[in-house]
């Protein structure tokens, strides 16, 4: 995907962000679950605190001392208070991605910058599907029919 992109790039160039990390929320999201999460990749021990307030109040700190720092949230479906977690808002050297289907999300959670990415046409979807498939298998003429369908589907 596009993030993992982001992501691997800002790995390869040490002196843009110290640390980079990259937790995936999806649907069956908790504040306990994604606050576990993120203090694992912040060296952070949450498991005698269970009180999501004061879980909440623990991380911007931890989150903070990484300096320039880049927070990745993939797959996000529902929305929820950045502060609620303890992800600070808007802090110098923190900054947060986070990818969503919904654009409506995006504003609901007061992202600066939405970048929404089209999907593929049809033909880009075919010409795609059929490269990473192998253009032999794909023109097979049994399979012909089954491929354009699967690429027509990720269209």
């Amino acid at each position: 995907t596009l993030v993992t992109h982001i992501h691997n790039k800002l790995l390869e160039d040490p002196n843009t962000f110290d640390h980079v990390f990259w937790i995936t929320v999806s649907q069956d999201f908790s504040i306990h679950k994604l606050q576990n999460d993120i203090a694992k990749m912040v060296d952070l021990d949450l498991s005698n605190v269970d009180d999501e307030k004061k879980r909440a109040a623990k991380l911007p700190q931890a989150l903070l001392r990484r300096k320039q720092s880049v927070l990745i949230l993939d797959d996000v479906w529902n929305h929820f208070l950045l502060e609620k977690v303890g992800i600070p808002p808007r802090v110098n050297g923190c900054k947060l991605i986070l990818t969503a289907r919904s654009l409506d999300l995006c504003r609901r959670m007061s992202c600066q910058v939405k970048i929404k990415v089209e999907p593929l046409s049809e033909e880009e979807a075919w010409n795609l599907f059929s490269e990473k498939l192998g253009h032999e298998i794909a023109m097979i003429p049994e399979l012909k029919d089954i491929t354009r369908t699967v690429a027509k589907e990720c269209a």
